[in-house]
């Protein structure tokens, strides 16, 4: 069960966004309490009861008073997923850091709000250990310990771990945003390889070589540069 609170000022905007995220969840077998708040003083009461996972809130009117209590609920939940409407001009502010990861969605359509409640939801759901995709019908979270390496083809990402291979929808590059911080440390090595340094067992100019045998081309001097570096400061046994 996940826990997940708005904080809009329409009640139009509150109940179309809570059915629309009731569905995506709902299509991908994850149980969700929504809780709707009409302003920040509902908001802290609503969190005095139940802390959320997942706050959605806006910021397309200068609305600071909402932040500064996202960033009070923050301190008492420092798991919580921030999701914040903001018009094209707004400039992050310095305290935005505060509320890390924070989502910027453009707007409410139904596309941007399935598309950043996913995003939300990996990254609630993901910890030092694992890292968390969505592939129909639901989500799966695997040991980041066992991930050899990310390959993409477009939107496509296929994973490959000792268990073997999955595809899901997702850039490299939010791949590589979302595992930057686990437990293991991945390193790019060419626009299509995402790999885990702990499986390298040799490395050349030309591709590394993994304990499985598998050889990965690395496409830039500057990614090679990198592998050294990282090999030399944790040598391979």
């Amino acid at each position: 069960m996940i826990n997940i609170a708005f904080c809009f000022s329409s009640d139009t905007d509150l109940t179309y966004m809570k059915n629309e995220l009731i569905q995506c969840f709902g299509r991908r077998g994850v149980s969700v309490n929504v809780y709707c708040c009409y302003g920040v003083h509902e908001l802290i009461r609503c969190a005095s009861r139940c802390l959320p996972d997942i706050l959605f809130f806006d910021l397309t009117s200068g609305q600071d008073i909402v932040k500064r209590a996202a960033i009070h609920i923050k301190k008492q939940q420092p798991n919580m997923v921030s999701v914040a409407t903001a018009g094209k001009h707004y400039v992050p502010a310095p305290e935005d850091t505060l509320l890390e990861p924070l989502y910027f969605m453009p707007n409410k359509s139904r596309k941007q709000l399935w598309a950043y409640a996913s995003l939300a939801y990996e990254a609630a759901m993901n910890d030092e250990n694992s890292f968390t995709y969505y592939r129909r019908p639901g989500y799966i979270r695997m040991p980041v310990h066992g991930i050899r390496y990310f390959t993409s083809e477009g939107r496509r990402t296929h994973i490959i771990s000792d268990e073997g291979s999955d595809t899901f929808y997702k850039k490299l590059d939010d791949v590589e945003h979302a595992i930057q911080d686990k437990g293991c440390r991945f390193l790019r090595i060419h626009k299509s390889y995402l790999v885990n340094m702990d499986y390298i067992s040799g490395c050349c100019r030309s591709y590394v070589t993994l304990t499985s045998g598998e050889q990965l081309s690395i496409s830039k001097y500057e990614y090679y540069r990198k592998v050294i570096a990282l090999l030399k400061s944790s040598p391979i046994h």
